[in-house]
């Protein structure tokens, strides 16, 4: 009588062990991926309107985290977030607002932009610095 259910139970054993043992070798999930900035080549950027305008733009994309620009260089970063947005739909948003604008490249964010605005509001102090 006792061996009718040694099987079963043994059987239950087995499949806890098997369980458990294939839950260790799980891949851990990856965290979310390191921000990146997009560069462009923009025209003009010494016209405050424009930054704002670009700015204002971008802040309503989702994954932007930042929005700079470099008037001396004439570049504009734009850091983001690559699992909630890419670098062709930021390109879209920019050539929108400043048609003569060139994607340039993707590089690696530095952690103070990746960090992005404490507000949260805005990707960008350039869109609410006279705000508060």
């Amino acid at each position: 009588m006792r061996m009718k259910y040694l099987a079963p139970v043994l059987g239950v054993l087995l499949l806890l062990i098997a369980t458990a043992a294939l839950a260790e070798e799980a891949p851990a999930k990856d965290a979310a991926p390191a921000a990146e900035t997009a560069v462009f080549a923009v025209p003009g950027l010494t016209d405050a309107a424009l930054v704002k305008d670009l700015t204002k733009a971008l802040a309503k994309h989702k994954g932007v985290v930042a929005a700079k620009a470099d008037a001396e260089s004439g570049k504009f970063l734009v850091t983001f977030e690559p699992g909630k947005t890419t670098p062709r739909a930021l390109t879209k948003i920019v050539s929108k607002v400043a048609p003569k604008a060139q994607f340039e490249t993707v590089q690696a964010a530095d952690d103070k932009a990746a960090a992005g605005d404490p507000c949260g509001k805005c990707p960008s102090k350039a869109a609410c610095a006279g705000k508060k």
